[in-house]
């Protein structure tokens, strides 16, 4: 037997190097169909990725006319701050007149203004 491995030795270590070649084929088509599936995989992370985006872009719309309708608010307000301003500017200014009366003057201005 020791001289049927010697005289074949090369042989057998050509055919362990073809079964291991065949092994590695066969170990690398399953790889092939891993990628196959991730690419599966990745395809439905994109679907939600795009989903996702969707859905911040009416967000960001509604976010948007939140502060368009926060700023027509506030428009608001300040006019109506600038009127109550004049309105207390107008008042101070009568009360400071009237003080400023004698008190026949005070007086007078009584009696025409209930007639």
């Amino acid at each position: 037997m020791i001289k049927f491995i010697e005289k074949y030795k090369e042989f057998l270590m050509l055919l362990v190097i073809v079964v291991l070649l065949i092994l590695n084929i066969i170990n690398s088509n399953a790889v092939r169909t891993d990628v196959k599936q991730y690419q599966k995989r990745f395809d439905y992370i994109q679907s939600e990725i795009d989903e996702v985006k969707k859905m911040n872009k009416v967000i960001d719309d509604r976010i948007i006319n939140n502060y368009k309708q926060i700023e027509i608010v506030n428009n608001k307000i300040e006019s109506i701050d600038k009127t109550i301003q004049k309105v207390k500017k107008n008042t101070d200014e009568k009360v400071d007149n009237v003080d400023n009366l004698k008190p026949s003057e005070l007086e007078l201005f009584f009696t025409n203004r209930y007639k």
